[in-house]
Formats: C-alpha cells, structure tokens, sequence
C-alpha cells in the first residue's frame, strides 16, 4: 500500500522466468494419533508444477503450486486429489482446498524515504526453497543494524539496503529457476518451457556457461552472508546430473578419493544412527511433554 501506492515503487513481476502464480493448498489430517510424521518437507512434481507435502503434529500441509498459463484450476486440483489418493485412511474428495493466487516478483526498491518493506510487501517467490523465511530474517536484522540516528544518514543507508536486497532476490530468482533449467522432464509443456532461452536470465545463463568447466565455488558467491551459497548449488547441479568438465590434476583425485571415503563413512554413520534414533513423532512427542534437553 505505501510502497506502491503512495510511493509508486514499481513491482518487478517475475513470471516470464518462474512461472508458478497459483497455488491450492490443504490440511490433511492423519489417519489416527500414530500416524508417522515425515521429518523433511517433501517435494513431488507434477504437470504443471509442484506438490508440497509438510509433515506437522496433528495434520499435514499438503498443497499445489502451478502455473495458470499450463494448467487450469480444476485441472490443478485433480491432480492435488489425486495425490491425496495416495494416502491411506485419507478420502480424497473430502479435503477441503483453498485457492491462492500470487505475482511472483519483488518491489524494485525495498527502502523509500521512511518506509521499508518486509516480508510479503518486498514480494514474493513460490516456497520451492523457503526464501521468504530467511529474507525475513536478514531483513529485520540489516534494519536493526544500520538504522540510523540521524535522518541525514537514512539515504545512504536505503540505498544500501535497496542494492543488498536487490543482489539477494535476483539470486533466488536464479536459484530456484536452476531446479527447473536442469529437468530433462518432455511430458508436458510446461517443464518444455521452462527450458527455453527466453525463460532464463542472462545472470543464470553465464553462470552454467561458467559451471560447465569448474565447481561452484567461493568466487561465484562474492557476498559474506548469501542465502543460497555454491554447496547449495552444487546439491542442485549435481543431484539433477549437470556435468562440469573441470581439469583432472592430482589434486583433483586426491579430493575425489577423499570426498568418495566420507560418502562411504557418512552412509555408516546414517545406519548407525538410524538403529539409535526414535521416530519423529516420537521425538516431537517427547519434546512437547518434556520441552528440549538441557546438557550440562
């Protein structure tokens, strides 16, 4: 309202990149109070987008964000039931679903004269990586920093804030389109779309024409406090298949073999822990009656 209403600020809309503006969401409750609760958020793609799957105490949060353009709403939501369909004890035709609509996007400016915009007023991303969470956060804590006590200062201050902001959506913006650049998915047209030149910002293009001869790494993330650093890349990148032709020196091997060693003792300590670990309804179980261990 102030921002854009007042102010003018323009919106930056995102949806020739990210084209997801359209979710339907739900709560779907367990079967019975023993139900086991998945301790990841689970991610499951479909036609026109993605599921989400979040597993909480009394219920889950299931919902599909979607692209209005590659999918109607009643399209979007047989395929969300259907997904319910697969639940057990769970009626699919039951759930009730709420339909949201977004622009995915930001503000051009973030700080105008007195006024700054946080969380859903600076804009606003599908949730494929919880940004909107961490921006919050880095928010409140760059206002608390940097506020100044004199009004001579706060333009030089906006401006700061205006450019770390800027840099930090741009790169989620990246980041996100990256899960969907590297999908070799042909079955519909939206995932075909997503691949096209003219979907993919010159920013993310250089930086896979980069990638293809060496590892993300320090220099590709100049900032101190990225949101998204190059390990994060690297997990996309690699777990989709992208290959990079980088210089095999000794080095290299010696790296290779050592990261293959940790692969191998990482996995045994996974089995040790998971014979030792309880549950995560258990776990949460526990943590509600008895609040968190205090050591020491």
């Amino acid at each position: 309202v102030l921002l854009g209403g007042h102010y003018g600020i323009p919106y930056l809309d995102k949806r020739h990149i990210l084209f997801n503006d359209s979710a339907l969401a739900a709560q779907v409750p367990y079967p019975d109070d023993t139900s086991p609760i998945a301790s990841q958020t689970i991610s499951t793609a479909q036609a026109a987008g993605w599921v989400w799957d979040i597993g909480l105490r009394s219920r889950r949060g299931i919902g599909y964000t979607y692209s209005s353009d590659h999918s109607s709403d009643e399209a979007a939501e047989q395929a969300l039931r259907k997904y319910f369909a697969n639940i057990p004890g769970v009626d699919p035709h039951a759930i009730a679903v709420r339909k949201l609509h977004f622009r995915p996007g930001h503000r051009e400016k973030f700080w105008h004269r007195n006024c700054v915009a946080v969380g859903l007023s600076a804009g606003f991303l599908e949730p494929l990586e919880a940004s909107a969470l961490v921006l919050v956060e880095l928010s409140a804590a760059q206002i608390a920093e940097d506020l100044p006590a004199h009004t001579g200062e706060l333009k030089l201050v906006a401006q700061r804030f205006n450019e770390k902001f800027r840099y930090r959506w741009d790169r989620i913006v990246d980041f996100l389109k990256l899960h969907y650049v590297l999908s070799q998915r042909i079955d519909s047209t939206y995932w075909k779309d997503n691949r096209g030149d003219e979907s993919i910002a010159d920013s993310l293009r250089e930086q896979l024409a980069l990638w293809s001869n060496h590892y993300p790494g320090p220099r590709d993330f100049p900032q101190v406090d990225e949101v998204f650093s190059a390990a994060s890349h690297q997990y996309i990148l690699y777990g989709m298949g992208f290959e990079t032709r980088a210089r095999r020196s000794s080095r290299y091997v010696q790296q290779a073999e050592r990261a293959q060693q940790l692969f191998i003792d990482n996995s045994k300590k996974v089995k040790q822990l998971m014979r030792q670990l309880p549950d995560n309804r258990t776990l949460l179980t526990a943590i509600s009656k008895n609040g968190l261990p205090v050591n020491g």
